[in-house]
C-alpha cells in the first residue's frame, strides 16, 4: 500500500510539472518577438520601426533639411511625411520602407549619400537580366546666356531603352518652377511636368508612356526666364524622369545657362 502511494504522489507531481510547462510556454511565445513573416495584429503595440527614425534619413526638396514632423515647411514635406506615416502603419519593416519610399520619391532623396550608394547597390544585385535600361543622352546641357528679354528657351534629350523588356516612364519632376518638362514619342508630346507642388504634375493624372527595347524617346525642357524676372547669373537645373528601370527609376539630366538681360 505504501509503495501504490508513492507511485500516486509521483504520478501527481509529473501532471503538475507537464501543466506549469505548458502554461509558462504559452505565456512565452505571446510576449516573444514576431518573427520574420509574422505580422502584428491590428490592436498591437509592436512595432518594427518608428517613424521618427525614417523621417530624418531623407531631405525635404524645398529646404534641403532632414524631414521633421514637428516643423513642416512645405506641402512636399507634408506629403513624405504622410507616406511614411503610411508605410510605419502596414507593418513593413525599415528597409522596405526605405526601398519604397525611394522608389516614389527618388534615390537622391536621401540625407545621407552613403547610405544611396548602399540602396543601389542592393538594387543592382536584385536587378532581373531582362530589366528595362533608360539611357539619356546627353546627360547635360548649356544654354550658354539666355536673356530674360528674349524670353523661353528649348532643348531636347534622347531616352533610350538599352533593356531587354518595356521601359515605362510614368513621371517627370523639375527642380524649379522656371524648368518644366514633357516626353515626345511616336511625335506625340505628353503633358509637361513641372517642380512638384506648383500645381502642375497633380493634374496630369495617371500618365505613363511605353518605349519598347532599343528604340528612343524625346525629353523636351523648357526654361523660362520670366519666373524669375529679376534673376542675372548662373544656374543648374535639374529635370528628372521616374521609370520602372528597376536601378534607375530616377534618372536625372541637368541643364546650364546664364541669365542676362
Amino acid at each position: 500500500m505504501k509503495e501504490k502511494s508513492i507511485n500516486y504522489y509521483h504520478l501527481l507531481g509529473a501532471v503538475l510539472i507537464l501543466g506549469l510547462i505548458f502554461y509558462f510556454g504559452q505565456i512565452y511565445q505571446k510576449s516573444a518577438p514576431l518573427g520574420k513573416n509574422q505580422t502584428a495584429s491590428s490592436g498591437s503595440l509592436i512595432k518594427n520601426v518608428s517613424a521618427e527614425e525614417i523621417y530624418q534619413m531623407f531631405l525635404c526638396p524645398c529646404c534641403g533639411l532632414p524631414l521633421d514632423k514637428n516643423n513642416i515647411c512645405c506641402e512636399m514635406a507634408e506629403e513624405r511625411i504622410n507616406y511614411i506615416d503610411s508605410q510605419v502603419e502596414t507593418g513593413a519593416d525599415k528597409n522596405e520602407i526605405i526601398l519604397a519610399y525611394v522608389k516614389k520619391y527618388g534615390i537622391n532623396s536621401f540625407a545621407d549619400k552613403t547610405k544611396q550608394e548602399e540602396i543601389k547597390e542592393e538594387l543592382i544585385k536584385t536587378a532581373p537580366t531582362d530589366r528595362p535600361i533608360i539611357s539619356p543622352s546627353p546627360d547635360s546641357y548649356d544654354f550658354k546666356e539666355v536673356s530674360q528679354k528674349q524670353g523661353k528657351v528649348i532643348t531636347y534629350f534622347n531616352l533610350k531603352n538599352e533593356g531587354q523588356s518595356d521601359l515605362i516612364i510614368t513621371k517627370l519632376e523639375t527642380s524649379c518652377g522656371c524648368t518644366s518638362a514633357s516626353i515626345i514619342f511616336d511625335n506625340q508630346e505628353g503633358p509637361i511636368f513641372n517642380m512638384p507642388g506648383h500645381g502642375v504634375n497633380e493634374e496630369v493624372g495617371d500618365w505613363q508612356t511605353v518605349i519598347p527595347p532599343s528604340q528612343t524617346t524625346q525629353l523636351k525642357v523648357y526654361y523660362d526666364p520670366d519666373v524669375h524676372a529679376d534673376f542675372r547669373g548662373p544656374a543648374t537645373r535639374e529635370i528628372s524622369v521616374f521609370s520602372n528601370d528597376p536601378i534607375d527609376f530616377e534618372k536625372k539630366v541637368t541643364i546650364e545657362l546664364n541669365q542676362v538681360d
